[in-house]
């Protein structure tokens, strides 16, 4: 079974007016998050540029990825995300970092694995291909994605009304591991021989 993506919780935040490159990592900063400049891809006109952030606390490590196309002088969205192996609390650390960063910079957020929950469902009932596609510019395409918008409200995230088992594994951590996602935590749950408890549920969607 392919693991990857598997690990992280993710997120998409969608800034209601676009973030100037060079405001970006003040932006990031204002919030807590530290700009993780050996892993800085500056943009040019030929290349992609990636920035990278993080916030690690006692409370779990929350991490922030923005690209920009070659031709882009301004940012309109970033991914945040978690490991699945991250102590319960990483949720409140996360919905306050988002807070704060809506009272500078007014967002939209967007539950990632609400889409991939639905879309895997799709694909079972093969109305999307292995990697998703088949819905493109339709109504139904629409409406999946106005349906993972979510408030910034942790107490409603925690309730889980549509019982995403990814959600449910991070709510149930009384205790995790601080680190990244991606391959580091694959090796950690691969080596710790929890593989059945993070990605046991992951059998009945794909």
């Amino acid at each position: 079974m392919q693991t990857m993506g598997l690990e992280a919780y993710l997120f998409n935040i969608e800034f209601i007016e676009p973030v100037l490159e060079q405001d970006i990592v003040d932006v990031f900063d204002k919030i807590g998050m530290t700009h993780l400049t050996e892993k800085f891809k500056e943009r040019t006109d030929k290349n992609y540029g990636s920035y990278y952030f993080e916030l690690r606390t006692e409370n779990g490590l929350t991490e922030g990825h923005c690209i920009l196309a070659p031709t882009d002088t301004e940012i309109s969205d970033f991914s945040l995300r978690f490991s699945v192996v991250s102590p319960k609390t990483v949720i409140d650390q996360t919905f306050d970092l988002l807070k704060k960063l809506n009272d500078i910079k007014p967002i939209n957020v967007y539950d990632t694995e609400i889409k991939n929950h639905v879309y895997r469902q799709l694909r079972k009932d093969k109305k999307v291909d292995d990697w998703f596609y088949g819905l493109e510019g339709t109504d139904e395409e629409a409406k999946i994605e106005k349906g993972c918008s979510i408030e910034i409200d942790v107490e409603k995230f925690r309730q889980n009304q549509l019982g995403l088992m990814k959600r449910q594994i991070v709510l149930n951590n009384e205790k995790g591991e601080i680190i990244e996602s991606g391959s580091t935590t694959i090796d950690h749950i691969e080596k710790k021989g929890l593989f059945e408890r993070f990605f046991g549920w992951a059998k009945n969607e794909l």
